[in-house]
Order: C-alpha cells, then structure tokens, then sequence
C-alpha cells in the first residue's frame, strides 16, 4: 500500500485544534499566521503517520510488515535554511538529501545509517525482501537492494549494477536551469547546462557543497 501525503502543500487543511495551538505560540501577523499553519500541518501529518504505525500494532502485522516513509525533495524555499545548499528543484544536497526511516522485521530499532540510498533502490529491495532474486529483475533496472544495509543495522553497501548514482534535473524550476550530478562515493559532480560548468564536491567534508574542488589548481 502507498500513502502519500501532501499536508504541506496545504496549510490551510490543518485540524483547528492543532491550529489554535500554534497561533497561539507563534503570535499574530501574517509571518506568524504562516508559521502556525506549516507548524500545524505538520504535526497532523505525524499524528497521521503515527496512527498507521499504532494500526499495524494492534493487527499484529509489525513482524511480517515493512514501513517506508521518505519525502520525494527537499526543502522548498531554495533551501535557505539549514547547512545545505538547494532545495526543492535542484540536485544540490538540499534538494535530493531526504527522510528516509524504514520499520520492519530484521531491522534494528534506533539503527543509523549513512549509505547513500536513493528511490529506485526500492523496487529492489521490497523484491529482495520477497524472495525474489536479483537475476530475475527486468534488464535495465538501476537500483540495488538495501536489505543487507537494513538488516546489519546500517552497515555495508548497496549492490547497483552501476555503483555511481546520478540525478537529472532538466527543468527550470530552480535558478541553476537544467542540472545533472553524479556521486561516485563521496564525491559528487554537477554540471549546468546553460554554460557547461561544472563544480565537484567532497561531501564526507563537505556536505554543504561549498568548497569547489573543481576551480582548484592540479
């Protein structure tokens, strides 16, 4: 089953109660009447999301069901908050870096991990999980599965039959214009496609992507 929510596109759809509760700590003014409503909506959503979790308890479907929650972008607002560059319509770290919890049988509660995964992993995996061998996958699919990472409490690799990722982006959502990056391990290339440039960043040092290894000196 998907459930796919999308509270935050609408504000305005927060329960009152909920929206009562932070317009009174957020004050008056529209600034205020904007964050009260984003706070709001956001806290339905969790309590949405938690009921589904509470449901799959009182089945007693948690051993034999997996729970995936990922957002599909990052921040909107160009990504002016926070540590990462972009947002919404780039493929900057703050436009692809994204919430991903997964719940299930074999996965360690409170695990951490830090191995890139991205959204076409997890046709893959839910296979991986089934039984299904990855020999009998169509040609052509570019994901791995993320079982072995999962059920080793976020230790070791995905298995791509390439092992960089890339993101396309040729729209011109964002001010950067049609853009592609490739990650390769830690380092990431992007390249703009109005006037071909290209910026290469380290991100075990630098997540923020500010640091251009590419205009350094060979």
């Amino acid at each position: 089953m998907q459930l796919s929510w999308n509270a935050l596109h609408a504000p305005g759809n927060a329960l009152r109660a909920t929206l009562a509760k932070y317009e009174k700590a957020a004050g008056s003014g529209d600034d205020g009447g904007r964050r009260a409503a984003t706070a709001a909506i956001t806290e339905d959503l969790d309590t949405g999301v938690g009921r589904v979790m509470a449901t799959v308890d009182r089945l007693g479907l948690a051993t034999t069901t997996y729970v995936i929650y990922i957002s599909d972008n990052g921040a909107g607002g160009g990504g002016k908050r926070g540590a990462l560059s972009g947002g919404k319509g780039s493929v900057w770290e703050g436009g692809v870096r994204v919430p991903l919890i997964i719940r299930g049988p074999g996965i360690a509660a409170g695990s951490w991990c830090h191995v890139p995964v991205v959204g076409y992993d997890l046709m893959p995996t839910c296979c991986d999980w089934a039984g299904i061998p990855a020999t009998a996958l169509p040609t052509g699919v570019e994901g791995g599965s993320a079982k072995p990472v999962l059920s080793h409490a976020g230790r070791g690799e995905v298995a791509r039959p390439r092992e960089e990722i890339v993101f396309h982006f040729p729209h011109y959502q964002s001010g950067d214009g049609p853009h592609s990056a490739i990650r390769l391990g830690s380092l990431k290339l992007l390249r703009f496609y109005e006037d071909d440039r290209v910026m290469l960043f380290d991100l075990s040092k630098d997540i923020g992507e500010r640091d251009d290894l590419a205009t350094r000196d060979r």
